[in-house]
């Protein structure tokens, strides 16, 4: 049975929201005769397609009607619930502009307060699903972390299959697999065995050794006893060493014991997120209470004599995994839980979460520490900030980004939501996210163009119906170009800048993703982006 995390709960109720405000009127023909309490108009649309089904901003669109000619002069026409200008009404035929500003979505009459349902309109942008990609059905439940490697990517999350490839006691696709360049299972990195059994890898990170770190809620690598981390070779198979152990039997064998080379564990909660460092040193961030080491000069095959160390929410290992004394150690921690965090300059590294205080410190959910443990005390947003639920941090531009419940923050104290930080922790005022109604931004990336992508539950942007998936301007404003699609069902965990089966850029999504447009997909999808 998989392991029920506050992580999981967290996306489970955001996923539920995020489908909720997404989900679109899908095609239903026919009339609604209970509207009202009035019968039937006798209004239906009796074609479940448009002409054209692709359409762009200003060009004529026919739909198929039927029973319309009584109310010629009474249709309010609408595509994804924006209202379309009706160019020209017949008995059958009903011909509409399509809107500057709109998102895909299905068709919708009203008259005399009776609602009917069309088929859907296709809006064309240059943001879509790369259709050339090679996946078909994706991970089953959730990614959490890409990392490109060896002309491929390694994703890591909650999921125990891969485009149906499993296999009962032969082929596993536990929390980690590597896919090449085209979407498919690829051969490069193929030791993984069986995995994270029964657990999720929140995080992977990439040593200058070129090896791999591996954070999580886990307790099984490919068989072997771990705790929430672990180190992996390049091919995917566990960093192990033999050992000298205690005999306690007549076996020869048992004088020697097969244990991971990365002696270090966590106790008391798992791992977030981990970061490679400097001198090959590992920085772990989670909501676990202490550390651990096998003293294997007591220790025998079945019974390990553990050191363990108080160390809460954000330690820092040496390659042996070892806890490093010269980093903060027996701290206070935060008063509240760690959410994620985000590694930025000089090994400095940028925590939120649900506190208020970090080692006994001001910290409205979110913090920075210094390379030493300490916290910095230049980064200090101001404003209101109820939640913030998400932290992303672009290395070419040295731009963090945060979602969440927050309002006032720079010195404008116009930047609400979503806020793009310097790493000096002062306030980007050039990006300010727009009108979103009620909705809540959960995710935000700032891509090396410069443009932001926002998720959330989100409805409307400036009033116009959209998804909640939105790709915006470095200033915060939306080109309807990039953002024709709707709906979009789940939410994003990373994001990885690539390119297109056609050389064009692109972006690898993971999260709990279940729909883009009118396709579903499985918690992974190719989004191609022409400039």
């Amino acid at each position: 049975m998989k392991r029920l995390t506050l992580k999981t709960i967290w996306h489970v109720t955001v996923i539920f929201m995020v489908a909720v405000t997404s989900c679109s009127k899908d095609i239903a023909l026919g009339t609604d005769p209970y509207a009202g309490g009035k019968g039937s108009l006798g209004i239906g649309f009796y074609a479940d397609y448009a002409e054209p089904g692709i359409a762009k901003p200003g060009e004529l669109v026919d739909f198929y009607v039927k029973g319309i000619k009584p109310f010629l002069g009474n249709i309010d026409f609408s595509i994804n619930d924006t209202k379309v200008e009706v160019v020209a009404a017949k008995d059958s035929l009903v011909t509409i502009r399509v809107p500057e500003e709109i998102s895909s979505g299905n068709a919708k009459i009203i008259v005399d307060g009776q609602v009917f349902y069309g088929p859907r309109l296709e809006i064309e942008g240059d943001a879509s699903l790369d259709e050339n990609y090679g996946i078909v059905n994706g991970f089953r439940s959730s990614v959490y972390d890409i990392l490109p490697n060896a002309g491929g990517f390694i994703v890591t999350g909650a999921f125990y299959d891969f485009e149906n490839e499993s296999v009962d006691k032969k082929v596993f696709r536990n929390g980690i697999h590597f896919i090449g360049v085209d979407g498919k299972t690829s051969s490069a990195m193929d030791k993984f065995g069986e995995g994270a059994t029964g657990g999720t890898i929140n995080s992977i990170t990439k040593m200058t050794d070129g090896k791999f770190i591996l954070g999580g809620g886990f307790g099984i690598y490919n068989k072997r006893a771990v705790n929430n981390i672990t180190r992996i070779n390049a091919d995917g198979s566990i960093d192990s060493m033999v050992v000298d152990v205690i005999n306690t039997t007549t076996n020869p064998k048992n004088s020697f014991d097969t244990v991971s080379t990365f002696n270090g564990g966590l106790l008391g909660g798992s791992a977030i997120k981990v970061f490679g460092v400097s001198d090959n040193k590992v920085l772990a961030i989670g909501n676990f209470q202490a550390h651990y080491k096998i003293d294997y000069t007591y220790s025998s095959r079945t019974n390990k004599r553990l050191i363990y160390t108080e160390a809460k929410h954000v330690i820092r290992m040496k390659a042996d995994g070892s806890l490093d004394s010269a980093f903060a150690l027996k701290n206070l921690g935060a008063n509240g839980r760690i959410t994620n965090a985000a590694l930025i300059d000089n090994d400095r590294v940028v925590v939120i979460g649900t506190f208020t205080t970090y080692n006994g410190k001001q910290a409205p959910g979110i913090v920075c520490l210094k390379s030493d443990g300490s916290v910095d005390p230049s980064f200090n947003l101001t404003g209101t900030i109820d939640r913030i639920i998400s932290i992303s941090y672009n290395t070419q531009l040295k731009k963090i980004a945060i979602a969440g419940v927050f309002k006032g923050l720079g010195a404008s104290g116009k930047v609400n939501g979503v806020a793009l930080i310097n790493t000096d922790g002062s306030v980007d005022e050039q990006f300010v996210l727009q009108n979103i109604g009620t909705g809540i931004p959960v995710y935000a990336q700032v891509l090396n163009n410069g443009r932001v992508v926002v998720n959330g539950t989100i409805e409307t942007y400036n009033n116009i119906r959209r998804s909640n998936l939105l790709i915006l301007e470095n200033d915060g404003s939306l080109l309807q170009r990039y953002n024709s699609q709707a709906p979009f069902a789940g939410v994003i965990n990373k994001i990885v800048e690539t390119k297109s089966s056609l050389g064009l850029p692109a972006l690898l999504v993971g999260g709990s993703i279940y729909q883009y447009g009118k396709k579903n997909v499985g918690n992974f999808f190719r989004l191609e982006i022409k400039d």
